[in-house]
């Protein structure tokens, strides 16, 4: 019965059962659609996930109050000073401000992730009209083992956390953890729906450079059998021809049913270009979608980073701050936070730079097919699509403040060590000002 119930999981014949994982975070209100298998295969708006949405939001405001009311905050269970203050207190404005644009967009932005399946749906149909098919079990395995990856890290995240709480004898109260762990599961929930989104449009490259790669090898063997035809007898050149129908006949060795790749690479050339404009739309809605919520995500993540950081110099620079039996522990929380947020950051790079680079693969095996091939109608159709891949690049921002590649790790890595070597002159001159006082008194 297990064994028929997991098989019946791991299939995958088209787009709706490939994002089968994703549509499980509905329960939460951070996917508010629905699949539709039946004969019509759409994809639908779901007021139960909408409302699912709004009451996960509601319980974290509850939670977030109510935890400021009480005074209560992980960081202030360990020492309080002048710039842990503010530390956390930036931590709580813009951790607020993250769930806002988050949840917001989940919700009222919710038609813009259902056009971009939809669109998917769409350009599927076209690579079906050139005998290719998607391999959708391998995304769905992908979309199962992300998922299951942010479930175990964040549970084995969660678990470690309160468990060096526990051991550093603190007790937080249920809604000040709550607090502090809703943003973190909100947080990875986001940032899985945008490494579904991505390898969406990510393996759709690859398949629109899988056929480029095929019209070029066909071209490649076409012209090595034309320039040694001359050099054989009549009969070799029998055998050229019937290695040419052969060549021109077969498909491709994944995916392909009845290819014409071959048989009408003009005809294919016109639809990579089509298919090309809608994936770069996709990658648009994708931005769009995911623009404020990941800026968001990354600016908390910074933070996060930064003060994380401080407050292990803090503790290495004046250790008496700290009970001898609560520093292991002190450290261990905070390292294993500033990890955790560095992993989220380094997911959110590889995902859209992932993408970027299968996008930016076209412009290279279209330049090489126009060196080696003589037909006009082909050449005209391979400058068009060149000129379209030079205008319709792929990127991904964050509100077009900064683009979310490789580049982001560098920077923010820049950014956080300026701005702790500041942190940490703030906090010497905070010291030897306090130190000059207590001599005046002392004096006096």
């Amino acid at each position: 019965m297990v064994l028929k119930v997991l098989q019946r999981m791991s299939q995958a014949d088209n787009v709706f059962q490939s994002l089968r994982p994703l549509t499980y975070i509905s329960l939460v209100g951070l996917a508010p659609f629905q699949l539709n298998l039946n004969a019509d295969k759409e994809v639908h708006t779901s007021s139960y996930s909408f409302i699912a949405g709004i009451v996960h939001f509601l319980f974290f405001v509850l939670c977030f109050v109510a935890s400021i009311r009480e005074g209560d905050s992980i960081i202030g269970y360990f020492f309080q000073t002048n710039i842990t203050k503010l530390g956390d207190g930036t931590l709580r404005l813009t951790g607020i401000i993250a769930m806002c644009t988050i949840f917001g967009f989940a919700m009222f932005k919710r038609q813009r992730l259902v056009s971009i399946i939809q669109n998917n749906i769409i350009v599927d149909e076209i690579f079906v009209r050139l005998g290719m098919k998607l391999d959708y079990r391998r995304i769905l395995l992908f979309t199962f083992l992300i998922s299951m990856g942010i479930v175990i890290f964040n549970v084995v995240y969660m678990c470690v956390s309160y468990g060096l709480l526990v051991s550093a004898t603190i007790s937080p109260s249920f809604v000040t953890f709550m607090a502090f762990a809703l943003p973190h599961i909100n947080i990875s929930l986001m940032v899985f729906k945008f490494l579904c989104t991505t390898h969406l449009a990510q393996s759709r490259f690859s398949m629109v450079n899988e056929i480029l790669q095929d019209i070029l090898n066909g071209h490649i063997e076409l012209n090595s059998a034309l320039e040694l035809s001359p050099m054989h007898s009549v009969v070799n050149n029998h055998r050229y021809a019937h290695r040419l129908r052969n060549l021109i006949s077969t498909p491709m060795q994944r995916y392909s049913v009845t290819s014409i790749i071959r048989q009408n690479p003009e005809y294919a050339i016109k639809q990579v270009a089509n298919i090309h404009n809608l994936l770069c739309d996709i990658c648009h809605t994708i931005e769009e979608y995911f623009t404020y919520p990941l800026l968001g995500i990354i600016a908390i993540s910074f933070l996060f980073i930064l003060f994380d950081d401080f407050y292990i110099l803090e503790a290495l620079l004046n250790p008496k701050r700290l009970d001898y039996f609560e520093a292991d522990e002190f450290f261990a929380f905070f390292l294993t936070q500033m990890i955790w947020y560095i992993v989220i950051i380094f997911l959110i790079v590889e995902a859209s730079s992932s993408t970027i680079r299968h996008s930016s693969c076209s412009a290279a095996i279209v330049h090489k097919i126009l060196n080696i091939t003589d037909d006009l109608e082909l050449r005209d159709r391979l400058f068009r699509l060149s000129l379209q891949l030079s205008h319709r690049k792929v990127k991904f921002t964050a509100a077009g403040l900064f683009r979310l590649d490789r580049t982001l790790i560098f920077t923010i890595t820049g950014a956080a060590t300026c701005y702790l070597i500041i942190l940490i002159q703030f906090r010497s001159t905070h010291h030897v000002e306090d130190f000059g006082t207590t001599n005046n008194t002392d004096y006096m």
